[in-house]
């Protein structure tokens, strides 16, 4: 801005603190603009990136400054805002088939559906499309890269991860080089000539001097005081005082003395409520009452607010104070507490408590802002719970005044959103925090984060000296809070604790030990979670010792006993033990069964069970089994996620298993449909709370699998290339828990490719899950060998694609010797792989010309196992058994047997012809090499 124009703001000093104004000349930053740049001229068409910090860091400067150099190299540069949130800019600005920069500010407070909407207008953007998003904290940004994705968007998180923005001044030295600097352009604005070395208030050590604004804040109001001979402020903490004495001083000079505490009153709802509509400001005013206090209309009350803080764009009143630190600092100010400040106001306070005498005895109750009669609207109790806690940060009275609020209606925080809740935990006490995660409804997914948060601040307030068990109950609640948050690395220490605490009652007190059994129940699932099966098999087993022998004695523990052999059966399933799975799942699904089991009370634990014993048939080659097990849990699950989301994860894992026994079962269109319902809802439960995405990731590459069996190729590629880069940024985290999956989404993925021709692509990506699913086998071969063997078998046939016979043959014949192993424990499971890495072997055998008899004994092999499986299952093996006999009839060909060889090709035809009418479609030769297609989840 002009010097001219910023020296006729100086009476009010607020606004040269404002981003926009860029009072302060932009300066360094010389590493991160060029990082932006580097980013914006990268080659994708589309591209998202996250630059987050502390707020006052410089974020928004430093975006604004990209913004102008990409302006200068002709791209068009639009600013995107949530309700006016941000200081800077304007709407966006449509560009035509221009390359777009658009930057959005304050993108953690947007919703979550809001911003994916802003995502999606503009993702049509003909020309180059950059979408920059500034934030304090990156929480959103999980479920907003899945968008992404989904959009076409790239969010490269190996070259372009979220960058934390540094300090701009980290030591005294540079703290001090940035406040002169400061201090000399504020003087140019308050024409000062003579300008002497100014000190800040208080130390450049204090830690508040890592912020920019900080330092910008202590400059200017050393220039004023300076400038007017008054008192300066006399340390950091004071500094928002002066600046807001100042503000005070210019709404007389505007207003006059008598409408100073009417101005003051509408800058705090303000800073409070955020900007309005026009109808909802004036609706605002009135129910707060401020209009009748100042004898003057609402419309009027606004129209003086604008003259003072105009709106930045049409339509809007109620424009905030900026910077948010001085918003944040007037509230506290505004609010009575044990010091006076001048800018205390007891009707201010009421708008957020009230009290009244009741009996004798002090009653508070939500003040006009927060009352349920009209209830406010939910954004406004967010943002006002969000910015009072911003507050509580910097006053001790605040923070009370925010007990108090949430103590007269605890419902307030479970009507707010999220990032309101996680805001104001750490002001809550004990008492008031275990109230509201107990209140806190399983239905609001989105929550979940927040009441991770509750449980751990309930736990850091717990004392070390209360009683073990309820110690115990404290650290059960946080493990299971932060597994729902998919904060499974630390979910698992709180439930170690909890197996401890209740080990040492229960060598007191044998009272204890169903609760002892109940956590080391839960402990095994922690221990499943990140991957560390062994352990979890070990605690799940103890888990289920202990329960039958109380339900021995009792039958009242039976059902915790089917709860303990169905989560036992998961882990041996995950371990490759089946016919264990296959027992325990059995076992636990009879217990359910039972007519004194069979109510709504265990349903969801029911269904759960028969989603695992379909598990353990299908891992067991009991296909059709399997499904009407899927099928059961499905209907199950489905009936109370109509009404209640807290049930829509179990429905959509459901979902996930049903899709994939269709598919085991060759009812494709079925199999596809069902996969499509699970994404559906894998997409909104991510949407709400991005711990769901692996969920997403999982059902991405089962939807995959089941358009490629139906020979939709490309449709194919779009949900596998997204299960593989959400995998590969999650094993980029935690590879211990997701290179497994990350190696299956690979292999699915080299498939899709390969049918679509991108041989050397295909075959990168194949190399890689073998790659990975190697060193898994090694260190766990029950677990994981039918994955290498799976993998082995296509990477034989890529091989084999790109002319690399020799690499071919011996890695085709590496997958039969495992497929050989693996078929000694689980013959039925692994029949169907065993038969495609042969009959794979043997086509490489033929093409190269070499070893014949050992490739034909191969693929007879392959063709009697084929026989076998198409009489069970035709519509998925009549397809493979052709290509078997056909495969066979090359080989006889080349051994001279050409009649043998013509009559198979005969057989084959009529055969060809039969499924061809089964059908109704001409039967697909499946590519050799990948046996029944993309592997699922």
């Amino acid at each position: 801005m002009p010097l001219d124009d910023l020296i006729a703001l100086r009476e009010q000093p607020s606004t040269l603190l404002i981003a926009r104004r860029q009072a302060i000349p932009f300066t360094g930053r010389s590493a991160e603009l060029a990082n932006i740049q580097t980013w914006c001229d990268g080659p994708q068409q589309r591209r998202a990136w996250v630059i987050h910090a502390p707020g006052g860091q410089g974020k928004t400067r430093l975006a604004a400054r990209a913004g102008e150099e990409a302006a200068a190299q002709g791209w068009t540069v639009g600013y995107a805002r949530h309700h006016d949130d941000s200081p800077v800019g304007g709407d966006p600005v449509s560009a035509g088939d221009q390359p777009l920069l658009l930057i959005v500010d304050y993108a953690e407070r947007w919703p979550q559906s809001d911003l994916h909407a802003l995502l999606r207008y503009h993702a049509i953007h003909a020309g180059q499309l950059r979408v920059l998003l500034l934030g304090r904290s990156i929480g959103w940004w999980p479920a907003t890269a899945v968008e992404c994705d989904n959009l076409d968007i790239s969010v490269d998180h190996e070259r372009w991860p979220p960058r934390l923005l540094q300090p701009l001044a980290e030591d005294q030295i540079d703290r001090r080089t940035l406040f002169d600097a400061a201090c000399r352009r504020f003087a140019e604005i308050y024409q000062v000539s003579d300008l002497p070395v100014l000190t800040p208030a208080g130390q450049f050590s204090d830690p508040i001097y890592a912020l920019t604004l900080s330092l910008h804040m202590a400059a200017l109001a050393a220039v004023h005081s300076y400038a007017s001979g008054e008192d300066p402020p006399r340390n950091s903490a004071d500094l928002s005082r002066y600046l807001l004495d100042r503000e005070r001083r210019y709404w007389s000079k505007l207003h006059g003395e008598q409408g100073v505490t009417t101005a003051a009153r509408t800058v705090f709802i303000a800073a409070l409520a955020g900007p309005q509509t026009v109808a909802d400001g004036v609706a605002l005013l009135e129910h707060t009452g401020l209009p009748q206090a100042a004898d003057t209309s609402a419309q009027k009350l606004l129209d003086a607010h604008a003259r003072c803080y105009p709106p930045s764009t049409g339509g809007i009143v109620l424009e905030p104070l900026y910077p948010d630190r001085l918003a944040e600092d007037f509230i506290a100010l505004t609010l009575p507490g044990p010091q006076p400040t001048g800018h205390a106001d007891l009707w201010a306070a009421n708008l957020i408590t009230s009290a009244r005498n009741d009996g004798g005895q002090i009653r508070h109750q939500p003040g006009q802002l927060f009352t349920r009669e009209p209830p406010r609207p939910p954004e406004q109790i967010s943002r006002a719970l969000i910015f009072l806690a911003a507050s509580a940060a910097h006053s001790d009275h605040t923070a009370e005044r925010l007990r108090i609020l949430l103590q007269a209606d605890p419902a307030l925080a479970m009507n707010a959103d999220g990032a309101a809740l996680v805001a104001i935990t750490p002001y809550l006490d004990l008492g008031l925090a275990a109230d509201i995660g107990r209140q806190l409804p399983d239905d609001r997914v989105d929550l979940y984060p927040a009441a991770a948060a509750l449980a751990e601040h309930v736990v850091s307030l717990t004392p070390t000296a209360a009683p073990p068990e309820h110690r115990a109950l404290t650290q059960s609640i946080l493990s299971s809070a932060l597994a729902r948050a998919g904060r499974w690395k630390e979910a698992l220490k709180p439930a170690e604790n909890t197996v401890a605490i209740y080990r040492q009652l229960t060598d007191a007190n044998s009272d204890y030990i169903p609760e002892l059994a109940m956590a080391l129940d839960n402990l095994g699932n922690r221990l499943a979670d990140v991957g560390r099966q062994e352990e979890a098999l070990s605690a799940a087993q103890e888990s289920a010792t202990i329960y039958r022998q109380l339900a021995d004695s009792t039958e009242a523990y039976l059902t915790n006993l089917a709860m303990a052999l169905n989560n036992h059966a998961a882990s041996l399933a995950e371990s490759g033990r089946w016919e264990e799975a296959l027992a325990k799942a059995e076992e636990a699904v009879e217990i359910y069964r039972k007519p004194t089991n069979a109510n709504s009370t265990h349903l969801r634990d029911f269904a759960m069970a028969l989603s695992n014993l379909g598990n353990s048939l299908s891992g067991l080659g009991r296909r059709e089994e399997a499904l009407a097990m899927a099928r059961q849990a499905v209907a199950i699950h489905r009936r109370p996620a109509m009404t209640n989301r807290a049930y829509l994860p179990d429905l959509a894992v459901a979902l996930n298993n049903l899709g994939v026994g269709l598919a085991e079962v060759g009812r494709r269109e079925e199999a596809l449909a069902t996969a499509e319902e699970s994404v559906k809802i894998h997409r909104q439960l991510a949407a709400a709370n991005p711990n769901y995405i692996p969920e997403l990731a999982m059902a991405l590459n089962n939807l995959g699998g089941r358009l490629i069996e139906l020979g939709l190729r490309e449709e194919a590629l779009t949900p596998t290339q997204e299960a593989v880069t959400i995998r590969r940024e999650l094993a980029m985290v935690d590879p211990a828990i997701y290179q497994p999956k990350l190696a299956v989404a690979l292999n699915n993925i080299g498939t899709v490719l390969a049918e679509l021709g991108l041989r050397e692509e295909a075959l990168a990506s194949t190399q890689e899950a073998v790659t990975i699913d190697r060193q898994l086998a090694t260190a766990n071969p029950t677990a994981y060998l039918p994955d290498l063997a799976g993998a082995l078998t296509n990477l034989s046939s890529r091989l084999a694609a790109v002319d690399r016979w020799e690499e071919a043959m011996a890695t085709a014949a590496e997958a039969v010797a495992v497929y050989r192993q693996l078929s000694e424990t689980s013959s039925a499971a692994h029949l169907p792989g065993l038969a495609s890495s042969l009959m794979e072997y043997a086509r490489i055998c033929n093409e190269m010309k070499t070893k014949l008899p050992a490739a034909l004994a191969a693929v007879t092999q392959s063709i009697t196992i084929y026989q076998d499986l198409a009489a069970q299952l035709p519509r998925i093996f009549a397809a493979h058994l052709i290509a078997a006999c056909l495969t066979s009839a090359d080989i006889l060909d080349c051994l001279g047997q050409n009649s043998e060889a013509a009559q198979i090709r005969q057989r084959c035809a009529r055969a060809g012809e039969t499924l061809e009418r089964a059908e109704q479609a001409a039967p697909r030769r499946p590519p050799l090499g990948d046996g029944l297609g993309p592997g699922a989840d």
